[in-house]
């Protein structure tokens, strides 16, 4: 089995799902994980906790390069992520696969999604910040260095305070050039469920719009997806689910082996049914706006 460590550098205020994200990691025993942070978090087998504040963290990697980095805040760790098998090459010796991710998301079976069929093929695995895993190769390693035209350079992301989104596709970054160097050597997956930002309800990025109801289930290690699909109901494993830009979520239920996730709430898990599905997974107008009048109300200050 191919060894994987990802690494999480993590400082400021857990979120609010973050201990259903921490027993999700340790059901994926065969997956280590390493958390760079200032916040009291308890080990496991499968997590090693170094602890260091943000000022330290930020100094020990100013000495790393010979011209000047700015990290104005733990968020432009971001531009980072796609050179931690080079920074945290202490921590990778003897590791197949090194990554990163996001806390904000819940796993299932990593192991039944990236296969080691899959890693035996591919060098990049996902390339998306909330995810992605790099074989811990000279190539992969130091491939952030490398200059492209076309794409950003990583002196000037480093250089910036700006947070120039170097880690994922879209924006020019790691993950577009590895498209176009190395199209062959890239593992696209989609078996994750990136959630659009809060509105109505919850649906998919990378599925049709029309597919509704969505909602969750983690059941001892595996997570599952129940939405309808012209009426009919549909239940599916997943890799992932990555719940962005939502700060609080309402904590309702104290299993976190066995629950269900709706919008904005973990709850107990009940017997689903369609019926039930529909009802879970339906539209929250005053949730929606709530959030609408907070964006306004953040541009609005911002703007002044």
């Amino acid at each position: 089995m191919k060894s994987i460590l990802i690494i999480i550098p993590y400082f400021g205020e857990l979120p609010s799902l973050f201990k259903f994200w921490y027993v999700s990691a340790t059901m994926n025993s065969s997956i280590n994980f390493l958390f760079i942070t200032n916040i009291d978090i308890p080990s496991a087998k499968n997590i090693k906790i170094v602890k260091m504040d943000f000022i330290e963290f930020v100094n020990k990697l100013k000495q790393k390069y010979p011209f000047e980095i700015k990290i104005p805040s733990p968020y432009k760790l971001c531009d980072f992520r796609g050179a931690y098998g080079d920074i945290f090459s202490k921590y990778t010796t003897g590791y197949d696969f090194w990554g990163f991710s996001d806390i904000d998301l819940i796993y299932g079976d990593i192991r039944q999604f990236i296969t080691d069929e899959i890693l035996e093929q591919y060098d990049m695995i996902s390339g998306w910040g909330h995810f992605t895993l790099y074989r811990n190769i000279p190539l992969c390693n130091n491939f952030y260095k490398e200059h492209t035209n076309g794409f950003l350079y990583y002196m000037d992301v480093f250089k910036n305070p700006q947070n120039m989104v170097f880690d994922e596709y879209q924006h020019k970054g790691l993950s577009d050039r590895w498209i176009k160097i190395y199209p062959k050597r890239v593992f696209r997956t989609t078996a994750f469920d990136d959630i659009c930002i809060p509105r109505l309800h919850w649906h998919f990025q990378a599925y049709q719009k029309d597919y509704c109801n969505l909602i969750f289930e983690y059941n001892q290690g595996q997570l599952y997806r129940h939405y309808l699909k012209g009426g009919k109901w549909i239940c599916e494993q997943t890799l992932y689910a990555h719940f962005q830009q939502r700060k609080k979520f309402q904590d309702k239920t104290t299993s976190t082996e066995h629950y269900l996730i709706i919008p904005n709430s973990f709850i107990p898990y009940r017997k689903l049914t369609k019926s039930n599905i529909k009802w879970l997974g339906r539209k929250r107008p005053l949730q929606y706006l709530h959030y609408r009048i907070k964006i306004k109300l953040t541009n609005f200050f911002i703007k002044k």
